[in-house]
């Protein structure tokens, strides 16, 4: 983002990211007859001659107790000050080598903004929620005005969508995602998630193993509107060795994105 970044005179937000994981909760075992209480099925009749058969029927239901499921917790997006679509981190995206058909050891084979999952059973994200943390500096909105001011913000108004970047592509080597957006709505409109969650669905795969989780890349995009108003603090200077690339300094407070995650299933 850096390099993309020398053109742009902007304003750096933070978008902080929590994360929820949504597991069933059941009461503790009352008696040594099963989890559940003193019930453990229907008695079947004795058998009443020699030989005979009878059978007990073993059903099984699952309880969660272990997701494990990585997001980055901030990320920095730019804001041009003419008002123009944002620089975001780029979408997440797992390399593998090309020679060896592996994933490198030294962490560069897994980039970018995404979601991932050391679980050892696929899951779901059931729920995003988002809340505003800018104090009313910035303001999300269903869209920018037709005429490219700020209406909201105090110091600019901000459209933008989360989408899984990719279809499944989990065989497609050099380059894999493991999320599965097409059983959900491919795209949340964080005006939307704000103070109502949005159940979009998407998938991720189990784990690759103990040390490799499966990804979800993740796409931030949108526009800001034209600034009315900036902080200092962050607004994007040159260096003294170079005035026109600029470095972020303090990223201004937007809002925080907050995941649900719950188990779930895949057909393979």
């Amino acid at each position: 983002m850096k390099k993309t970044s020398k053109a742009l005179s902007g304003i750096a937000l933070s978008a902080a990211l929590a994360l929820g994981c949504a597991a069933p909760a059941f009461a503790a075992p009352d008696n040594a007859d099963g989890p559940y209480g003193t019930e453990v099925g229907t008695q079947q009749q004795y058998v009443k001659k020699q030989n005979e058969t009878t059978a007990t029927d073993v059903k099984i239901a699952t309880v969660v107790t272990n997701i494990n499921v990585a997001v980055p917790l901030t990320i920095t997006i730019v804001a041009d000050a003419a008002g123009t679509d944002i620089l975001a981190p780029t979408a997440g995206l797992k390399t593998y080598d090309g020679a060896t058909g592996a994933l490198p050891t030294d962490g560069s084979g897994i980039t970018g903004y995404r979601i991932e999952n050391y679980s050892t059973y696929p899951i779901a994200i059931k729920g995003i929620e988002v809340t505003d943390n800018s104090d009313g500096d910035w303001a999300l909105v269903e869209a920018i005005a037709a005429d490219n001011l700020t209406k909201t913000g105090e110091y600019g108004d901000l459209a933008l969508t989360l989408t899984p970047s990719a279809a499944k592509a989990v065989n497609a080597v050099p380059t894999v995602n493991e999320g599965d957006k097409s059983g959900g709505n491919n795209a949340v409109t964080l005006f939307d998630a704000l103070g109502a969650k949005q159940e979009p669905g998407w998938i991720v795969d189990r784990q690759v193993s103990d040390t490799e989780p499966a990804i979800m890349g993740l796409l931030l995009a949108g526009k800001n509107s034209a600034l009315k108003n900036v902080n200092d603090d962050s607004v994007l200077l040159g260096s003294a060795d170079d005035p026109k690339d600029p470095d972020p300094l303090k990223p201004d407070e937007a809002f925080k994105i907050i995941y649900t995650v719950g188990a779930a299933s895949t057909a393979a």
